[in-house]
């Protein structure tokens, strides 16, 4: 049984599946896409820790890449599953509970542990640290701000979602703490990137194991 919190997004995530689909390809966050690739290896393995519709997971195996997704909303797993590329198969699997005996060249965690609460984050890095090889790359996409809660955001409207913001700080901590190092960080703004979505800022983050 899943914590109430994290059910209720997943529940909003199942409701408004096809208008959600749709906005993602939109948003997809395309600089970051670009310099996650060009730090894997290629052909190497990827895993898209949150991977939703599949829209990354997909676009990965496309340039060659395996890839492993992994999202515990059913609807949009079936979603990617009728969409799937050759090289890339997806897995309904908690992010707190990953049960994968692969090591991965890059993980791509895109808008995903920010469903998590903040004292759950921690583990679920370590594991990545577990996971990812000598000179793997993770990518991590947050929000910036203080505190967690249930918010209707301008992505699905009518719809709670649990959401844990960050500083810049805050994640630099956190990395260091499960043993990465961190190569970039920085924030932007999506409005900037997309008029039609308000202003909210975003934390991109690449590291490596140190």
């Amino acid at each position: 049984m899943q914590d109430a919190y994290l059910q209720t997004t997943i529940t909003t995530y199942n409701k408004t599946a096809p208008e959600y689909i749709a906005k993602a390809q939109r948003y997809a966050p395309v600089p970051e896409r670009e310099k996650f690739i060009s730090f894997v290896k290629s052909g190497g393995n990827i895993l898209d820790a949150g991977c939703g519709s599949g829209r990354d997971a997909n676009y990965f195996a496309s340039k060659g890449f395996t890839v492993t997704g992994i999202d515990l909303s059913d609807t949009l797993l079936s979603y990617a599953n009728e969409h799937a590329e050759a090289n890339v198969t997806f897995h309904n699997m908690d992010l707190r509970a990953i049960k994968l005996n692969t090591s991965f060249d890059g993980i791509w965690a895109c808008a995903s542990l920010l469903h998590l609460k903040r004292k759950e984050i921690l583990p679920v890095l370590q594991k990545f640290e577990r996971l990812i090889t000598p000179e793997g790359i993770l990518f991590l996409l947050l929000k910036e701000g203080e505190g967690e809660k249930m918010a209707i955001s301008s992505t699905i409207q009518g719809d709670q979602r649990f959401f844990t913001y960050y500083s810049v700080s805050e994640l630099r901590s956190l990395l260091v703490n499960a043993g990465f190092v961190v190569t970039d960080m920085y924030t932007w703004d999506q409005h900037e990137r997309n008029s039609e979505r308000p202003p909210e800022t975003w934390i991109s983050v690449f590291a490596k194991k140190s």
